[in-house]
Protein backbone atom coordinates (compact mmCIF):
# COMPACT_ATOMS: atom_id res chain seq x y z
CA UNK A 1 0.00 0.00 0.00
CA UNK A 2 1.26 3.46 -0.80
CA UNK A 3 -0.02 6.96 -0.39
CA UNK A 4 -0.63 9.00 -3.50
CA UNK A 5 -1.41 12.68 -3.44
CA UNK A 6 -4.90 13.41 -4.65
CA UNK A 7 -5.63 17.04 -5.36
CA UNK A 8 -9.10 18.13 -4.38
CA UNK A 9 -10.42 21.60 -4.88
CA UNK A 10 -13.26 22.24 -2.50
CA UNK A 11 -14.98 25.51 -1.87
CA UNK A 12 -15.21 26.02 1.90
CA UNK A 13 -17.02 29.23 2.81
CA UNK A 14 -17.04 30.54 6.37
CA UNK A 15 -20.54 31.92 6.97
CA UNK A 16 -19.31 33.97 9.92
CA UNK A 17 -17.33 35.97 7.39
CA UNK A 18 -19.59 35.78 4.34
CA UNK A 19 -22.91 36.70 5.97
CA UNK A 20 -21.69 40.04 7.40
CA UNK A 21 -20.21 40.82 3.99
CA UNK A 22 -23.54 40.17 2.26
CA UNK A 23 -25.46 42.18 4.87
CA UNK A 24 -23.08 45.13 4.44
CA UNK A 25 -23.44 44.99 0.66
CA UNK A 26 -27.22 44.98 1.06
CA UNK A 27 -27.11 47.90 3.51
CA UNK A 28 -24.89 49.79 1.09
CA UNK A 29 -27.42 49.37 -1.72
CA UNK A 30 -30.28 50.40 0.57
CA UNK A 31 -28.37 53.46 1.78
CA UNK A 32 -27.53 54.49 -1.78
CA UNK A 33 -31.08 53.82 -2.95
CA UNK A 34 -32.33 56.20 -0.29
CA UNK A 35 -30.05 58.97 -1.55
CA UNK A 36 -31.64 58.94 -5.02
CA UNK A 37 -35.16 59.45 -3.67
CA UNK A 38 -36.24 62.98 -4.54
CA UNK A 39 -38.19 65.39 -2.35
CA UNK A 40 -41.44 64.38 -4.04
CA UNK A 41 -40.93 60.71 -3.08
CA UNK A 42 -39.93 59.34 -6.49
CA UNK A 43 -36.67 57.70 -7.50
CA UNK A 44 -34.23 59.87 -9.40
CA UNK A 45 -31.18 58.83 -11.40
CA UNK A 46 -30.57 55.12 -10.70
CA UNK A 47 -27.26 54.86 -12.55
CA UNK A 48 -25.17 54.93 -9.37
CA UNK A 49 -27.24 52.03 -7.96
CA UNK A 50 -26.84 49.97 -11.12
CA UNK A 51 -23.09 50.54 -11.15
CA UNK A 52 -22.74 49.63 -7.50
CA UNK A 53 -24.69 46.41 -8.02
CA UNK A 54 -22.33 45.45 -10.85
CA UNK A 55 -19.29 46.23 -8.68
CA UNK A 56 -20.67 44.13 -5.82
CA UNK A 57 -21.48 41.14 -8.04
CA UNK A 58 -18.08 41.36 -9.71
CA UNK A 59 -16.37 41.69 -6.33
CA UNK A 60 -18.25 38.70 -4.90
CA UNK A 61 -17.18 36.67 -7.93
CA UNK A 62 -13.56 37.55 -7.15
CA UNK A 63 -14.18 36.72 -3.47
CA UNK A 64 -15.27 33.17 -4.32
CA UNK A 65 -12.47 32.83 -6.88
CA UNK A 66 -9.84 33.83 -4.32
CA UNK A 67 -11.33 31.33 -1.88
CA UNK A 68 -9.98 28.44 -3.96
CA UNK A 69 -6.62 30.02 -4.79
CA UNK A 70 -3.49 28.88 -2.95
CA UNK A 71 -2.39 32.16 -1.36
CA UNK A 72 1.07 30.75 -0.63
CA UNK A 73 2.03 31.44 -4.25
CA UNK A 74 1.65 35.16 -3.51
CA UNK A 75 4.80 34.87 -1.44
CA UNK A 76 6.93 34.06 -4.49
CA UNK A 77 9.11 37.03 -5.37
CA UNK A 78 8.11 36.85 -9.05
CA UNK A 79 4.44 37.37 -8.15
CA UNK A 80 5.23 40.10 -5.62
CA UNK A 81 7.46 41.93 -8.09
CA UNK A 82 4.85 41.70 -10.85
CA UNK A 83 2.08 43.09 -8.61
CA UNK A 84 4.37 45.86 -7.35
CA UNK A 85 5.51 46.97 -10.81
CA UNK A 86 1.96 46.94 -12.21
CA UNK A 87 0.75 49.06 -9.28
CA UNK A 88 3.63 51.47 -9.77
CA UNK A 89 2.81 51.80 -13.46
CA UNK A 90 -0.88 52.44 -12.73
CA UNK A 91 -0.05 55.18 -10.23
CA UNK A 92 2.30 56.85 -12.74
CA UNK A 93 -0.33 56.62 -15.48
CA UNK A 94 -2.81 58.40 -13.20
CA UNK A 95 -0.52 61.44 -13.07
CA UNK A 96 0.17 61.28 -16.82
CA UNK A 97 -3.17 60.53 -18.46
CA UNK A 98 -5.67 60.48 -15.60
CA UNK A 99 -8.62 62.90 -15.95
CA UNK A 100 -8.63 65.95 -13.67
CA UNK A 101 -11.75 65.93 -11.50
CA UNK A 102 -12.20 68.76 -8.99
CA UNK A 103 -8.52 69.69 -9.35
CA UNK A 104 -7.25 66.18 -8.52
CA UNK A 105 -6.01 63.22 -10.57
CA UNK A 106 -6.90 59.99 -8.81
CA UNK A 107 -8.52 57.78 -11.44
CA UNK A 108 -7.93 56.00 -14.72
CA UNK A 109 -10.87 55.55 -17.09
CA UNK A 110 -10.97 52.12 -18.74
CA UNK A 111 -13.97 51.28 -20.88
CA UNK A 112 -16.01 53.99 -19.24
CA UNK A 113 -15.20 52.66 -15.74
CA UNK A 114 -13.17 54.71 -13.28
CA UNK A 115 -10.36 52.78 -11.59
CA UNK A 116 -8.61 54.20 -8.53
CA UNK A 117 -5.09 52.69 -8.40
CA UNK A 118 -4.49 53.97 -4.87
CA UNK A 119 -7.00 51.36 -3.65
CA UNK A 120 -4.93 48.68 -5.37
CA UNK A 121 -1.79 50.19 -3.84
CA UNK A 122 -3.04 49.53 -0.30
CA UNK A 123 -3.19 45.80 -0.95
CA UNK A 124 0.13 45.91 -2.82
CA UNK A 125 1.77 47.44 0.25
CA UNK A 126 0.31 44.69 2.45
CA UNK A 127 1.48 41.95 0.09
CA UNK A 128 4.94 43.40 -0.49
CA UNK A 129 5.61 44.06 3.19
CA UNK A 130 4.36 40.63 4.24
CA UNK A 131 6.52 38.91 1.62
CA UNK A 132 9.65 40.87 2.58
CA UNK A 133 9.28 40.52 6.38
CA UNK A 134 8.48 36.80 6.06
CA UNK A 135 12.15 36.31 5.12
CA UNK A 136 13.38 37.37 8.56
CA UNK A 137 14.60 33.81 9.22
CA UNK A 138 17.25 34.42 6.55
CA UNK A 139 18.01 38.14 6.91
CA UNK A 140 18.14 40.75 9.65
CA UNK A 141 14.61 41.93 10.46
CA UNK A 142 15.56 45.61 10.66
CA UNK A 143 17.19 45.38 7.24
CA UNK A 144 13.97 43.89 5.87
CA UNK A 145 11.98 46.58 7.70
CA UNK A 146 14.01 49.22 5.84
CA UNK A 147 13.60 47.42 2.51
CA UNK A 148 9.84 47.26 2.95
CA UNK A 149 9.75 50.99 3.70
CA UNK A 150 11.84 51.80 0.62
CA UNK A 151 9.40 49.79 -1.50
CA UNK A 152 6.40 51.52 0.06
CA UNK A 153 7.75 55.07 -0.16
CA UNK A 154 7.40 55.48 -3.99
CA UNK A 155 3.77 54.35 -3.84
CA UNK A 156 3.01 56.78 -1.01
CA UNK A 157 4.69 59.67 -2.82
CA UNK A 158 2.80 58.98 -6.05
CA UNK A 159 -0.50 58.86 -4.16
CA UNK A 160 0.31 62.13 -2.40
CA UNK A 161 1.05 63.80 -5.75
CA UNK A 162 -2.50 63.15 -7.04
CA UNK A 163 -3.01 64.88 -4.51
CA UNK A 164 -4.46 62.58 -1.88
CA UNK A 165 -2.89 63.30 1.47
CA UNK A 166 -5.32 61.20 3.52
CA UNK A 167 -4.90 58.15 1.28
CA UNK A 168 -1.10 58.44 1.33
CA UNK A 169 -1.08 58.64 5.14
CA UNK A 170 -3.46 55.68 5.38
CA UNK A 171 -1.22 53.64 3.06
CA UNK A 172 1.82 54.50 5.18
CA UNK A 173 0.00 53.50 8.38
CA UNK A 174 -1.03 50.18 6.83
CA UNK A 175 2.61 49.52 5.90
CA UNK A 176 3.74 50.26 9.43
CA UNK A 177 1.14 48.00 11.04
CA UNK A 178 2.07 45.07 8.78
CA UNK A 179 5.80 45.65 9.29
CA UNK A 180 5.31 46.07 13.05
CA UNK A 181 3.47 42.73 13.14
CA UNK A 182 6.38 41.05 11.38
CA UNK A 183 9.02 42.20 13.88
CA UNK A 184 10.14 40.21 16.91
CA UNK A 185 10.00 41.36 20.56
CA UNK A 186 6.68 43.21 20.48
CA UNK A 187 6.98 44.54 24.05
CA UNK A 188 10.14 46.40 23.18
CA UNK A 189 8.67 47.55 19.88
CA UNK A 190 5.52 48.84 21.61
CA UNK A 191 7.61 50.90 24.03
CA UNK A 192 9.59 52.34 21.11
CA UNK A 193 6.32 53.18 19.37
CA UNK A 194 4.97 55.05 22.41
CA UNK A 195 8.20 57.05 22.69
CA UNK A 196 8.29 58.00 19.02
CA UNK A 197 4.56 58.66 18.76
CA UNK A 198 4.19 60.87 21.84
CA UNK A 199 7.25 63.04 21.24
CA UNK A 200 6.54 63.44 17.52
CA UNK A 201 2.90 64.33 18.23
CA UNK A 202 4.04 66.95 20.72
CA UNK A 203 6.18 68.75 18.13
CA UNK A 204 3.38 68.59 15.55
CA UNK A 205 0.62 69.94 17.80
CA UNK A 206 2.82 72.78 19.02
CA UNK A 207 3.64 73.75 15.42
CA UNK A 208 -0.09 73.77 14.55
CA UNK A 209 -1.50 75.54 17.60
CA UNK A 210 1.46 77.38 19.09
CA UNK A 211 0.30 76.10 22.50
CA UNK A 212 3.25 74.81 24.53
CA UNK A 213 0.93 72.99 26.93
CA UNK A 214 1.13 70.06 24.50
CA UNK A 215 4.59 69.39 25.99
CA UNK A 216 2.71 67.36 28.59
CA UNK A 217 2.11 64.69 25.94
CA UNK A 218 5.86 64.15 25.59
CA UNK A 219 6.03 63.21 29.29
CA UNK A 220 4.45 59.88 28.39
CA UNK A 221 7.28 59.14 25.97
CA UNK A 222 9.91 60.28 28.46
CA UNK A 223 8.52 57.99 31.18
CA UNK A 224 8.53 55.01 28.81
CA UNK A 225 12.04 55.88 27.66
CA UNK A 226 13.34 55.87 31.24
CA UNK A 227 11.54 52.61 31.98
CA UNK A 228 12.85 50.90 28.84
CA UNK A 229 16.40 52.19 29.34
CA UNK A 230 16.73 50.64 32.79
CA UNK A 231 14.49 47.60 32.20
CA UNK A 232 16.96 45.70 30.04
CA UNK A 233 20.51 46.50 29.06
CA UNK A 234 19.94 45.09 25.56
CA UNK A 235 17.26 47.75 24.98
CA UNK A 236 19.43 50.79 25.71
CA UNK A 237 20.57 51.30 22.13
CA UNK A 238 16.99 50.96 20.86
CA UNK A 239 15.65 53.43 23.44
CA UNK A 240 18.30 56.06 22.66
CA UNK A 241 17.68 55.52 18.96
CA UNK A 242 13.91 55.90 19.43
CA UNK A 243 14.35 59.23 21.25
CA UNK A 244 16.63 60.47 18.47
CA UNK A 245 14.22 59.32 15.75
CA UNK A 246 11.25 60.93 17.55
CA UNK A 247 13.02 64.28 17.81
CA UNK A 248 13.99 64.11 14.13
CA UNK A 249 10.43 63.22 13.13
CA UNK A 250 9.08 65.94 15.39
CA UNK A 251 11.24 68.56 13.72
CA UNK A 252 10.25 67.21 10.32
CA UNK A 253 6.58 67.46 11.28
CA UNK A 254 6.96 71.19 11.88
CA UNK A 255 8.50 71.57 8.42
CA UNK A 256 5.79 69.33 7.00
CA UNK A 257 3.02 71.49 8.38
CA UNK A 258 4.64 74.81 7.45
CA UNK A 259 6.00 74.04 3.98
CA UNK A 260 4.65 70.75 2.59
CA UNK A 261 0.99 70.36 3.52
CA UNK A 262 -1.45 72.08 1.19
CA UNK A 263 -3.76 74.80 2.46
CA UNK A 264 -6.87 72.58 2.42
CA UNK A 265 -5.03 69.94 4.46
CA UNK A 266 -4.04 72.55 7.04
CA UNK A 267 -7.65 73.74 7.13
CA UNK A 268 -8.88 70.23 7.92
CA UNK A 269 -6.51 69.92 10.86
CA UNK A 270 -7.35 73.38 12.20
CA UNK A 271 -11.11 72.77 11.88
CA UNK A 272 -10.70 69.52 13.80
CA UNK A 273 -8.81 71.22 16.61
CA UNK A 274 -11.30 74.11 16.67
CA UNK A 275 -14.57 72.94 15.06
CA UNK A 276 -16.56 75.96 16.25
CA UNK A 277 -14.16 78.40 14.67
CA UNK A 278 -15.24 77.61 11.12
CA UNK A 279 -18.88 77.62 10.03
CA UNK A 280 -18.11 77.49 6.32
CA UNK A 281 -16.72 74.85 3.97
CA UNK A 282 -15.04 72.06 6.00
CA UNK A 283 -16.55 73.08 9.31
CA UNK A 284 -19.97 73.35 7.68
CA UNK A 285 -19.68 69.88 6.13
CA UNK A 286 -18.79 68.18 9.41
CA UNK A 287 -21.44 70.10 11.34
CA UNK A 288 -24.12 69.06 8.84
CA UNK A 289 -23.01 65.43 9.14
CA UNK A 290 -23.27 65.61 12.91
CA UNK A 291 -26.70 67.22 12.66
CA UNK A 292 -27.85 64.40 10.37
CA UNK A 293 -26.55 61.72 12.75
CA UNK A 294 -28.09 63.39 15.79
CA UNK A 295 -31.45 63.94 14.12
CA UNK A 296 -31.76 60.18 13.54
CA UNK A 297 -32.05 59.63 17.31
CA UNK A 298 -32.82 56.02 18.38
CA UNK A 299 -34.73 54.49 15.47
CA UNK A 300 -34.14 57.04 12.69
CA UNK A 301 -36.51 58.90 10.42
CA UNK A 302 -37.14 55.88 8.21
CA UNK A 303 -36.03 54.85 4.74
CA UNK A 304 -36.13 57.76 2.31
CA UNK A 305 -37.13 60.29 4.97
CA UNK A 306 -33.76 61.89 5.60
CA UNK A 307 -33.83 65.66 5.19
CA UNK A 308 -30.15 66.59 5.29
CA UNK A 309 -29.25 64.68 2.12
CA UNK A 310 -32.56 65.29 0.35
CA UNK A 311 -32.16 69.05 0.67
CA UNK A 312 -28.44 68.93 -0.22
CA UNK A 313 -27.27 70.12 3.20
CA UNK A 314 -25.16 66.98 3.59
CA UNK A 315 -22.18 66.98 1.17
CA UNK A 316 -20.93 63.85 -0.61
CA UNK A 317 -23.82 61.89 0.92
CA UNK A 318 -23.22 58.95 -1.43
CA UNK A 319 -19.52 58.55 -0.65
CA UNK A 320 -17.63 60.27 2.17
CA UNK A 321 -20.68 61.13 4.31
CA UNK A 322 -22.91 58.15 3.55
CA UNK A 323 -22.71 57.02 7.18
CA UNK A 324 -24.38 60.27 8.28
CA UNK A 325 -27.09 59.74 5.68
CA UNK A 326 -27.63 56.17 6.87
CA UNK A 327 -27.64 57.15 10.57
CA UNK A 328 -30.23 59.87 9.93
CA UNK A 329 -32.69 57.38 8.48
CA UNK A 330 -31.97 54.31 10.61
CA UNK A 331 -30.87 55.93 13.87
CA UNK A 332 -28.72 54.57 16.67
CA UNK A 333 -30.09 51.05 16.29
CA UNK A 334 -29.21 50.88 12.60
CA UNK A 335 -25.77 52.42 13.23
CA UNK A 336 -24.97 49.87 15.95
CA UNK A 337 -26.05 47.04 13.68
CA UNK A 338 -23.79 48.40 10.94
CA UNK A 339 -20.84 48.66 13.35
CA UNK A 340 -21.55 45.15 14.66
CA UNK A 341 -21.26 43.71 11.15
CA UNK A 342 -17.90 45.39 10.65
CA UNK A 343 -16.92 44.19 14.12
CA UNK A 344 -17.65 40.57 13.19
CA UNK A 345 -15.50 40.82 10.05
CA UNK A 346 -12.62 42.46 11.90
CA UNK A 347 -12.81 39.96 14.77
CA UNK A 348 -12.90 37.07 12.32
CA UNK A 349 -9.82 38.41 10.58
CA UNK A 350 -7.90 38.72 13.85
CA UNK A 351 -8.90 35.18 14.87
CA UNK A 352 -7.58 33.87 11.55
CA UNK A 353 -4.27 35.67 12.15
CA UNK A 354 -3.96 34.02 15.58
CA UNK A 355 -4.72 30.60 14.09
CA UNK A 356 -1.82 31.05 11.65
CA UNK A 357 0.79 32.12 14.17
CA UNK A 358 3.18 29.51 12.72
CA UNK A 359 2.98 31.16 9.27
CA UNK A 360 4.26 34.78 9.47
CA UNK A 361 3.29 35.50 5.87
CA UNK A 362 -0.35 34.57 6.48
CA UNK A 363 -0.37 36.48 9.77
CA UNK A 364 0.90 39.68 8.18
CA UNK A 365 -1.48 39.37 5.22
CA UNK A 366 -4.48 38.85 7.50
CA UNK A 367 -3.50 41.58 9.96
CA UNK A 368 -2.84 44.01 7.11
CA UNK A 369 -6.22 43.39 5.45
CA UNK A 370 -8.09 43.49 8.77
CA UNK A 371 -6.38 46.70 9.90
CA UNK A 372 -7.00 48.26 6.48
CA UNK A 373 -10.74 47.71 6.85
CA UNK A 374 -10.70 48.80 10.51
CA UNK A 375 -8.87 52.03 9.67
CA UNK A 376 -11.19 52.80 6.75
CA UNK A 377 -14.24 52.34 8.98
CA UNK A 378 -12.70 54.33 11.82
CA UNK A 379 -11.60 57.21 9.58
CA UNK A 380 -14.87 57.45 7.67
CA UNK A 381 -17.11 57.35 10.74
CA UNK A 382 -14.66 59.53 12.65
CA UNK A 383 -14.92 62.12 9.89
CA UNK A 384 -18.72 61.95 9.92
CA UNK A 385 -18.87 62.45 13.67
CA UNK A 386 -16.13 65.08 13.83
CA UNK A 387 -13.88 62.83 15.92
CA UNK A 388 -10.97 63.19 13.47
CA UNK A 389 -10.03 65.70 10.74
CA UNK A 390 -12.15 65.50 7.59
CA UNK A 391 -10.73 63.12 4.97
CA UNK A 392 -11.90 61.59 1.73
CA UNK A 393 -11.84 57.93 2.82
CA UNK A 394 -15.06 56.07 1.82
CA UNK A 395 -16.84 53.47 3.99
CA UNK A 396 -16.06 49.94 2.68
CA UNK A 397 -18.98 48.13 1.00
CA UNK A 398 -21.31 51.03 1.89
CA UNK A 399 -20.04 54.07 -0.01
CA UNK A 400 -20.48 54.24 -3.76
CA UNK A 401 -17.27 53.31 -5.54
CA UNK A 402 -16.06 50.46 -7.68
CA UNK A 403 -12.40 50.32 -6.72
CA UNK A 404 -12.83 50.16 -2.95
CA UNK A 405 -15.76 47.73 -3.24
CA UNK A 406 -13.94 45.28 -5.50
CA UNK A 407 -10.62 45.54 -3.60
CA UNK A 408 -12.36 45.04 -0.25
CA UNK A 409 -14.10 41.88 -1.47
CA UNK A 410 -10.86 40.69 -3.09
CA UNK A 411 -8.98 41.21 0.19
CA UNK A 412 -11.63 39.38 2.19
CA UNK A 413 -11.39 36.57 -0.35
CA UNK A 414 -7.71 36.31 0.54
CA UNK A 415 -8.65 35.84 4.20
CA UNK A 416 -11.19 33.17 3.19
CA UNK A 417 -8.47 31.38 1.22
CA UNK A 418 -6.19 31.41 4.26
CA UNK A 419 -9.04 29.93 6.31
CA UNK A 420 -9.45 27.20 3.69
CA UNK A 421 -5.76 26.42 3.97
CA UNK A 422 -6.26 25.77 7.68
CA UNK A 423 -9.07 23.30 6.94
CA UNK A 424 -6.55 21.05 5.20
CA UNK A 425 -4.56 20.53 8.42
CA UNK A 426 -5.24 18.71 11.64
CA UNK A 427 -4.10 19.87 15.09
CA UNK A 428 -0.61 18.49 14.50
CA UNK A 429 -0.24 20.28 11.20
CA UNK A 430 -0.70 17.12 9.09
CA UNK A 431 -2.54 17.39 5.81
CA UNK A 432 -6.01 15.83 5.95
CA UNK A 433 -8.76 15.28 3.41
CA UNK A 434 -6.13 15.64 0.74
CA UNK A 435 -4.82 12.09 0.40
CA UNK A 436 -6.32 8.73 -0.44
CA UNK A 437 -4.95 5.23 0.08
CA UNK A 438 -4.51 3.05 -2.99
CA UNK A 439 -3.17 -0.48 -3.46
Amino acid sequence: MKIQRKEKKKLHIDLALLLPILFLCLIGIVALLSTVITTDGTFGDMSIINKQLIFILFGLGIYFLMSVVNISVFREWQIVLLVYILTLILLILVLVIGPVVNNVQRWLVVGGVQIQPSEIAKFTVILTTAAVLSMKDKYNEWFLFLISFLLTAPLVVLIYMQPSGSMSILTLIIWFLVAFTGLNNQLRNSILLVIIGSITLTFFLISVTGNWMFLLISLVGIVFAIFGFYYRDSWKVFIVGAVGVSIALGLFSTVLYSNILRDYQKDRIEVFLNPTGDTQDLGFNVNQARIAIGSGQIFGKGFGNGTQSKRNFLPEHQTDFIYASFAEEFGLVGSLFLLALFGVIITRGLVVSVNNVDNPFFVMLTVGITMKILLEVFINIGTNTGAIPATGIPLPLISAGGSITVMTLFSLGVIQSIMNDNLKKDKKGNIIDNYEFIN
